[in-house]
């Protein structure tokens, strides 16, 4: 502890004089007229401390001391939290002589090491309640986020207590190859291959045409069933569609099964495939699977008509080449006359009228029938011609162009977009758009503005109008190829720029929303382990966002369960979010509490997700790869006792001084004041007692 000031310590002894000095002047003639001279000297003391010490005082000091903090090594203690964990055997030994093993593993531990616990499924979690009722197995995910959490810290293990299972994430033997810290695993379950009847995989599509045939093709493994026969079926409600049958051939028996279902009709249809139970099957679990089809009337023709060859062209038919329900063709202008233009729900014109008027013909077609069109607007688009049908107007010239990123409108109601796609779409790529003055007609709205640089302009980048029947959209420069490709380098798929496109598509080729409640679930299908979101919006007579009265939504299951929920308000929208519910289907039903508003119903699916038990074999080859990466070790669920040992011997587990500086004024201490208050309190009363002030 030191004591440091700005001043010179010369003050001190300067403040010491002045103090002694001042206390003689006050008692040098014994004042009080005291019988003893030590009460004189006493009183002298008395006032001559005080005073330095406000002499003290004035010089502002500050102690500075060394705080030092112990930090003991982390021991991460992770348990795969998943359904496969119970599987078979493992459930009792897990649940007690484990579960007690582990409570007097960490106790015994607790002194040396700080204990973390976490528990891993679809979710990783810093938490030590286990339910193993987790319906996915991310240990890559998982060992990551540990790894992320302690970095920095005095982590000197973890252990990884599985069955080795993993079904989603990537191999996370190659994920942990560079952990910093060593992976201790604890192989959990049975090694042995036992007799088991397994639907691997089902190759389904997600979309099928009403009234036609559609093929599903069925991955089957049959482990210790050697000529015994497999039979197949696929039933509806209950009712039984198909049955079919194959015969198992050796111990180790993989085949592919391949039927044909007939006229679905148009509609959301759930098929529970299975393989009947074998008599002494391991699991009847993994015997089947239930997939959903979406049965649609019929296919939507899309037309492309461009300019020239662009790279947009290529990015527009890829996106929409894997949507069943659409049927994409393109066609240069020169190559296709006004007369003979295909029938379609929706055109799209790139750079089409060009700079010499191409296309007038096709757009004054298009407009005599009302037809939905997408307009995209590059340098090759002759303006002038372009504004005679457009509703969105642009006073310039195409062959000045600007980078413009786009930046959102957050009072666009025509359809929603999420948060994070919201925030994906302003950080792509600008696009290269006409320079010149912007005008929207009426029932016009831009979804997407012009940002220009760093300035944020009200000119649109992508609008949408409804006239006359008839709903266009615009986008207001050439270039989306790239949101496509930056979508794909930053989040590994295109997932938010195709549904961007399809959102544009839909809403251009459907029929214009007018209601003023819309309530719709972000998707019709979910997995089981999914959150259903719900999103609602409200208008009034003017067709303005309003969120002031309270929207109530009630699903109800097939079998007569209700869920009643109230949404949240959300800026000028609505939205709920729901946990999980367990498989089948829903219908729900929105109401408004008040206002003029008609009810919304529909229905979700939820998907039942079966991963966990498609394995019954647990696998301690994984769990060693990963202590051997990281150089840690594999132990039995009996050796736990052993890795106890071997961790009290670790010598990475060093607890870690830290030290640090503190500096802090001494007029902060509130003690100084009441030793100041008891000094002069004291010699106040002396001279008070002897009758002087």
């Amino acid at each position: 502890m030191q004591f440091k000031t700005d001043y010179s310590l010369l003050f001190l002894f300067v403040s010491a004089i002045i103090s002694c000095c001042l206390s003689y002047w006050v008692y040098r003639n014994n004042p009080l007229k005291l019988q003893k001279k030590w009460m004189v000297y006493a009183l002298m003391i008395l006032r001559g401390m005080g005073l330095f010490i406000i002499c003290f005082l004035l010089l502002e000091p500050i102690i500075k001391w060394l705080n030092q903090q112990k930090e003991k090594p982390i021991l991460v203690i992770a348990v795969d939290n998943s359904e496969s964990m119970l599987l078979g055997n493992n459930a009792r030994f897990l649940k007690t002589e484990f579960s007690q093993a582990l409570a007097d593993f960490k106790s015994d531990l607790s002194e040396q090491y700080t204990i973390v616990n976490y528990t891993l499924g679809s979710e990783v979690k810093i938490s030590d309640s286990l339910t193993f009722s987790e319906k996915l197995s991310n240990l890559s995910e998982g060992l990551e986020e540990i790894e992320n959490n302690h970095f920095q810290l005095n982590h000197a293990a973890t252990v990884l207590i599985s069955d080795g299972m993993y079904n989603a994430g990537s191999n996370p033997a190659y994920a942990m190859s560079k952990a910093a810290q060593p992976i201790y695993t604890i192989g959990m379950g049975d090694t042995t291959q036992k007799k088991d009847v397994v639907v691997k995989k089902v190759y389904a599509p997600n979309e099928v045409f009403a009234d036609n045939s559609f093929e599903i093709k069925l991955d089957l493994q049959a482990f210790y069933c050697p000529q015994e026969e497999l039979k197949i079926e696929v039933r509806e409600k209950e009712k039984l569609i198909y049955t079919g049958s194959q015969t198992a051939k050796g111990n180790k028996y993989f085949n592919q099964h391949i039927f044909t279902l007939n006229k679905a009709s148009e509609g959301i249809h759930t098929y529970e495939i299975s393989i009947l139970p074998l008599q002494g099957e391991a699991s009847y679990v993994n015997n089947k699977v239930i997939v959903q089809i979406n049965s649609l009337r019929n296919k939507q023709n899309i037309v492309l008509v461009y300019q020239n060859i662009h790279p947009d062209i290529g990015a527009i038919e890829r996106a929409l080449s894997k949507q069943a329900n659409y049927r994409f063709e393109s066609h240069p202008i020169n190559q296709i006359k006004a007369e003979k233009l295909p029938e379609a729900a929706l055109y799209i014109l790139h750079q089409v009228p060009g700079n010499q008027g191409e296309g007038i013909q096709i757009i004054q077609q298009l407009r005599d029938k009302n037809s939905p069109v997408f307009f995209i607007v590059g340098k090759q688009t002759g303006l002038s011609y372009f504004n005679q049908f457009s509703r969105c107007k642009v006073a310039g010239s195409a062959q000045n162009l600007n980078e413009a990123q786009a930046w959102v409108n957050n009072q666009f109601n025509l359809f929603q977009i999420d948060e994070a796609s919201i925030a994906a779409i302003q950080k792509f790529n600008p696009l290269y758009t006409p320079y010149g003055n912007y005008q929207l007609f009426a029932e016009t709205q831009a979804l997407l503005y012009q940002q220009i640089g760093y300035v944020k302009t009200n000119s649109p980048l992508l609008a949408f109008s409804s006239a006359n029947g008839a709903n266009h959209s615009y986008l207001m420069g050439e270039g989306i190829w790239r949101w496509f490709l930056q979508d794909f380098l930053v989040h590994g798929n295109k997932q938010i720029s195709e549904n961007l496109l399809l959102k544009i598509i839909q809403w251009t080729a459907g029929k214009s929303d007018k209601s003023k409640f819309r309530l719709n679930p972000t998707k019709k299908v979910y997995d089981e382990n999914e959150k259903i979101v719900f999103e609602a919006t409200l208008f009034n007579d003017l067709f303005e966002k309003i969120n002031t009265p309270e929207i109530a939504i009630q699903l109800r299951s097939e079998k007569g369960k209700e869920f009643n929920f109230q949404f949240g308000k959300v800026a000028n929208d609505y939205q709920l979010q729901i946990g999980s519910l367990e498989p089948g289907k829903y219908t729900y039903t929105g109401k408004v509490a008040n206002g003029n508003f008609p009810n919304k119903k529909g229905e979700i699916i939820i998907k039942n997700i079966q991963l966990e038990s498609l394995q019954t074999r647990a696998n301690f080859e994984t769990l060693r790869a990963i202590s051997q990466e990281s150089g840690g070790a594999f132990y039995y669920a009996n050796e736990l006792n052993t890795l106890k040992e071997n961790l009290q011997k670790n010598p990475n587990s060093k607890t870690v001084i830290h030290e640090q500086e503190q500096l802090k004024l001494i007029l902060e201490y509130k003690m100084l004041f009441v030793l100041l208050l008891l000094i002069f309190g004291t010699e106040w009363f002396i001279r008070k007692w002897q009758g002087s002030i």
